[in-house]
């Protein structure tokens, strides 16, 4: 059963010693919990991953879709109605496409990808080879990091993996404790932020062969 934001938010005021809410209101630690998956799909994109059929416009340049902040991998082509499963298409490094033809762009539309190349400082943009058909309907699957919906209520849905309820727990208390003036308090807020940094790193080195990035 997945954590709702009232799971996190009694973790996090247990571990603040203000399970009353005096110091801090359940509200305030809602905004606390938005920002830090906010942060948490900043330093991990797959903690966003949503994977779905998108339709390809014509060429080669394609455009992620407006909720998605950047593309985490395409899977395999899915026909012209989006359900059909059809060949595997794979990452690859622009440099490589353009070594082994420089005339790719132009080459002639077909109905099915087979490879694509994605750039991160370039975000929204990826390209795909061969071009996509100008008339006939081309869908691939794709997973891409969006942001789950805002929490508004405790009963809320946080949208993310379970696996990341402490790290999340631990950027709440980071940011109780940051709005504190106390020296000591800053100490205990570095510490939450620390916490939360070392949990994703360790996870990270484990996960970052599945960057679409990745070099073949």
């Amino acid at each position: 059963m997945a954590f709702t934001a009232n799971d996190y938010i009694l973790d996090a005021a247990e571990l603040y010693a203000d399970t009353a809410y005096d110091r801090i209101t359940a509200l305030t630690w809602i905004k606390y919990l938005n920002a830090g998956i906010r942060s948490l799909i900043l330093v991990r994109p797959d903690a966003g991953a949503v994977t779905e059929s998108v339709l390809l416009v014509a060429g080669i340049k394609q455009t992620l879709p407006s909720a998605a902040l950047r593309l985490l991998d395409i899977s395999r082509n899915m026909g012209v109605d989006g359900s059909t499963a059809g060949r595997i298409i794979s990452p690859s490094d622009r440099q490589h496409i353009d070594y082994a033809n420089l005339l790719w762009p132009a080459a002639t539309g077909e109905t099915a990808v087979e490879s694509f190349s994605y750039d991160a400082k370039i975000p929204n943009i990826y390209y795909v080879t061969p071009p996509v058909h100008a008339t006939t309907a081309v869908y691939v699957e794709m997973s891409t990091s969006q942001l789950p919906t805002k929490i508004t209520a405790t009963g809320d849905d946080p949208g993310v993996n379970d696996i990341f309820f402490e790290p999340l727990v631990q950027f709440m208390l980071y940011k109780a404790y940051s709005a504190d003036d106390e020296s000591a308090e800053f100490q205990k807020s570095a510490a939450h932020l620390s916490n939360f940094m070392s949990m994703l790193n360790i996870e990270q080195s484990q996960s970052a062969k599945d960057s679409p990035e990745r070099k073949e």
